[in-house]
């Protein structure tokens, strides 16, 4: 059965620059002083009167992930006091309510969640998983709302917590959740959203929050659009950290996180924000002179997670099976981790199932467009080197992973 597939977002482009033409509209919170500055990189973020907020270290609670700014070598990202390059999957399987008809895709992925998602997660050797959820079943505002679906994400990130893996929480917008889109950069439905949603992981440092999956833009955007990408997720890092919340916050490029050169700043008083990339691959996203312009130096100066990416047969016309091990290895080198995507698809191409073990694909004597083929071992073993190198390295001073409060 043929998967849902991505919207064409570039045929919303038009309609994104109208938008963004007309104005912005006005600050849903207030724009942060220049004394909110971010905090200098591994030092404690201070509150009114330059006292140290509280304590959170992440080396107490288990999975806690966060950020010390860009080392050199290295990302700056920390899980459990040690520096971190992520490994995960992202799962779709909890992105409807529970009794909500979903496309047979999703809707599989839904039926098969509890029972399949954290183990293969576990197989192939990821610490994070990504959970997909539904932006207008969490906005309290939208005719859409679910009051009972917050408790079903809140179940979903608690089991994942006990086996042990970190979480990520992507709003996700998009077709796949079956709902005409009000928004495609974050504005006033997403920060209900949040409002509504974040206070439940409050006291957990191990969840992190993407704040708006696959931003929308056209191709190029202009600088319109750059500055209502910022002003949206400003107001979102703003109402945030205003609430007291500390947590990890990962912030997509535009043209469906695919490009964050141009990115203009934003502001954090914990400095506690990465930055997400989806490369998956097109007519100029299939190279390292493309990842360098795209995404790669700026990852230079920020902390970067690819939060999605996969390789299903339509990509192979852009990039085979060696660009993808390329892929990957310009990713290692950078420090840069990954979160695969596809593992819940109903003809997913990381693995197949033979009775309860999944066996991974492969591009090993196979056509990169063939029915067995697919980046499964790629990723595997990708997964179990950054293992490895996670287990040599020595934890941080417990000062270094410090976490402050904000003042509520």
């Amino acid at each position: 059965m043929k998967p849902v597939r991505r919207p064409g977002r570039w045929l919303l482009a038009a309609a994104l620059v109208a938008w963004t033409a007309g104005g912005l509209a006005a600050p849903l919170v207030a724009e942060p002083r220049a004394s909110d500055a971010p905090a200098t990189a591994g030092a404690p973020a201070r509150l009114p009167g330059g006292q140290p907020g509280g304590t959170g270290l992440l080396g107490v609670q288990p999975g806690g992930i966060g950020v010390l700014g860009v080392q050199p070598g290295g990302t700056g990202l920390l899980r459990d006091c040690k520096p971190w390059v992520p490994r995960g999957l992202s799962f779709f399987g909890r992105l409807l309510p529970a009794e909500r008809v979903a496309d047979p895709s999703t809707g599989a992925a839904r039926e098969r969640y509890q029972a399949m998602a954290l183990p293969l997660a576990r197989a192939i050797g990821a610490d994070v998983v990504r959970l997909q959820i539904g932006q207008p079943f969490l906005d309290p505002q939208s005719p859409e709302y679910d009051k009972g679906y917050l408790d079903q994400v809140r179940e979903a990130v608690s089991q994942a917590r006990r086996a042990g893996f970190s979480v990520i929480l992507s709003l996700q917008w998009e077709g796949r959740t079956g709902v005409k889109p009000v928004e495609m950069l974050p504005k006033a439905s997403a920060l209900r959203a949040w409002a509504a949603t974040a206070p439940a992981f409050a006291d957990d440092l191990g969840v992190a929050f993407e704040l708006f999956n696959e931003p929308a833009s056209p191709p190029n955007p202009g600088p319109g659009v750059w500055e209502a990408w910022r002003a949206g997720h400003q107001a979102l890092i703003d109402m945030l950290r205003q609430r007291g919340l500390r947590q990890l916050l990962i912030v997509d490029g535009l043209r469906g996180a695919q490009r964050l050169d141009g990115a203009p700043p934003l502001r954090d008083p914990l400095g506690q924000l990465a930055y997400g990339v989806h490369p998956y691959f097109g007519e100029e996203d299939n190279s390292p002179a493309g990842w360098d312009q795209r995404f790669g130096r700026f990852a230079a100066q920020h902390p970067v997670i690819v939060t999605e990416w996969g390789h299903a047969a339509r990509h192979c016309e852009r990039g085979g099976a060696d660009t993808a091990a390329q892929l990957l290895d310009y990713l290692a080198e950078r420090r840069i981790g990954v979160v695969a995507y596809g593992a819940d698809e109903i003809h997913s191409r990381i693995l197949r199932w033979e009775g309860e073990r999944p066996v991974w694909s492969s591009y090993r004597g196979r056509p990169c467009q063939g029915g067995a083929a697919g980046p499964g071992e790629l990723i595997h073993d990708w997964f179990t080197q950054r293992a490895r190198d996670s287990d040599k390295a020595p934890a941080l001073s417990a000062a270094a992973c410090e976490r402050p409060a904000l003042a509520r």
